[in-house]
């Protein structure tokens, strides 16, 4: 009737294979992260009993030597430490040193002993059973804690990569949320608050959140306190509500919805819950401030250059205007028939206050978006010629050499943006070149890029280098003109230019002054009205 020793032993080796399944290290994967939780001790030690009376059992029938099963009691006792706490453990050590010496040492069913051997052997057994037990039962719980800072090192590490790579909030918020339904094998959602406090789902999140689920996150953030599933604030929710604090103030909260299989959240992670809360709540942060600085910067780049054009704007109408008052006065005063020059310093002087106002009301249309071009054919030595009509008196003393080619296309262009490009790029040329210096206007065919050029030189100091990225820029002047113009000229020659599908560059060349040139693609026509 005595069962075969080979039956006990693939019960043991069986026992100890699920055993160490059950505790062997996991990875936060699967339903590695919820599942881990401890028996209740009651459990444990209804466990504990249910073993060793399994053993001892299959030992009574077995034709083993009460050595042998000391053995497999030993045995037992080290693989019940794997599984169960320290005092189920003490149990189990005490226990199966009793059930030994009752069951198995002779006389058997008897707790005397007549050997002194025996005596010594169930001694020895009771301490190293005891000793065994207590050692496997640290090394376990040292192993899980290991196992809790490593995956929480882990974890934390994708998350800080992943935020420190994103380059918005939008970008972050959607890699941290996506790391957080990996790492939880949850879903999650994060609700962002204004300046008054108002929370505002994020769209990267896959949680949705009903009317009661945002009551409860407002709670939670009005309180500055955890609430949901698994705290005593409505514990019946279905999802955790972590406010995300920094500071003081709460930037948000972060809601996880656990898996339904989630019975509680152990200390470990609870920890690393909150450690993704506070990463999450560093990105938005960080991400404020970024902006809080860039606005910062908005307002003062903004607040320089209004007082650039204020001063600019100024200036420029002081000197027409002072003009015009003088030769009004000598005109009430003295008659104009003594004064026939006076006429001719008012036009002079209300063109120039023109120009001013065309400029800054061109700006204005090219910052709105208002310049729709009217594209027909116009002859470039028409529009030249009606550009140094505008401007007068100003190219006094100056000569103007025109080098178009007969033959040079003509340009498919709004004949009245063309004429202000020219102004402005003859008059910018007057401005920064010695007083009777020959100014050059060069028509020329590019047929490798097929665009029709028309360049601009004068014979001044040139342009220096540190200044040529920021020359088309607004209220940017060269240094030898510091009060004179508003610094739009050539910000609205590149908007003219663009508007019409060419554009404005600065060449190099090894000569003194400077050379701008516009360029417009080379379009094909086939008829053209003589006139």
């Amino acid at each position: 009737m005595s069962a075969p020793a080979p039956f006990l032993l693939h019960s043991l080796s069986s026992l100890y294979s699920r055993v160490l399944s059950l505790t062997r290290v996991t990875t936060p994967s699967g339903r590695a992260y919820w599942a881990v939780r401890e028996l209740s001790p009651a459990r444990e030690l209804a466990e504990v009993l249910a073993t060793i009376t399994a053993v001892s059992v299959a030992g009574w029938f077995s034709p083993l030597s009460y050595h042998a099963l000391g053995h497999i009691y030993l045995l037992m006792v080290i693989v019940l430490s794997l599984r169960v706490s320290r005092w189920p453990a003490l149990v189990a050590a005490v226990v199966s040193a009793l059930a030994w010496d009752y069951a198995f040492i002779p006389p058997r069913l008897s707790f005397s002993l007549v050997d002194f051997d025996d005596s010594l052997l169930l001694g020895t057994y009771f301490v190293v059973a005891l000793t065994a037990g207590q050692l496997t039962t640290r090394i376990r719980d040292q192993q899980r804690s290991e196992r809790h800072r490593e995956q929480r090192a882990t974890a934390l590490f994708h998350l800080t990569r992943a935020l420190a790579g994103s380059q918005t909030l939008n970008e972050g918020v959607t890699e941290a949320l996506t790391q957080a339904d990996r790492q939880f094998e949850a879903r999650s959602a994060l609700l962002l608050a204004d300046e008054a406090g108002k929370l505002t789902p994020h769209p990267a999140g896959t949680l949705h959140l009903n009317i009661p689920a945002l009551a409860l996150a407002a709670w939670s953030a009005r309180n500055k306190m955890e609430a949901g599933r698994f705290t005593d604030i409505s514990a019946e929710a279905d999802s955790l509500y972590i406010p995300l604090i920094r500071s003081g103030h709460v930037l948000g909260v972060l809601s996880i919805q656990p898996p339904g299989h989630a019975m509680r959240t152990t200390p470990q992670q609870r920890e690393l819950l909150e450690a993704f809360a506070a990463q999450i709540a560093l990105l938005i942060e960080r991400e404020l401030l970024r902006s809080a600085s860039e606005h910062s910067k908005l307002l003062a780049e903004s607040d320089r250059l209004h007082r650039t054009l204020l001063d600019s704007v100024s200036h420029e109408l002081k000197t027409p205007l002072a003009v015009l008052q003088a030769a009004a006065e000598n005109m009430v005063r003295e008659g104009t028939d003594r004064r026939r020059d006076l006429p001719a310093e008012i036009l002079t002087a209300a063109r120039r206050l023109n120009r001013v106002v065309a400029n800054l009301l061109s700006q204005s249309r090219l910052e709105a978006g208002g310049v729709r071009p009217k594209l027909d054919w116009c002859d470039a030595r028409d529009l030249i010629a009606s550009a140094r009509r505008e401007l007068g008196e100003a190219l006094a003393g100056r000569n103007v050499r025109l080098e178009i080619p007969a033959d040079l296309p003509l340009l498919f262009a709004d004949a009245l943006l063309m004429e202000q490009v020219i102004t402005n790029l003859l008059l910018n040329a007057v401005l920064y070149s010695p007083s009777g210096s020959a100014l050059t206007v060069t028509g020329s065919l590019d047929q490798a890029n097929d665009r029709i050029r028309l360049t601009f030189a004068d014979e001044g100091p040139g342009i220096p280098a540190e200044l040529r990225t920021q020359l088309f820029q607004k209220f940017r002047r060269g240094n030898l003109s510091a009060s004179n113009g508003l610094g739009l000229g050539l910000s609205i020659v590149r908007g003219f230019m663009q508007a019409q599908g060419g554009d404005v560059t600065v060449e190099e060349h090894p000569g003194p002054g400077a050379r701008l040139t516009v360029h417009l693609p080379n379009r094909a026509h086939t008829f053209v009205p003589q006139e």
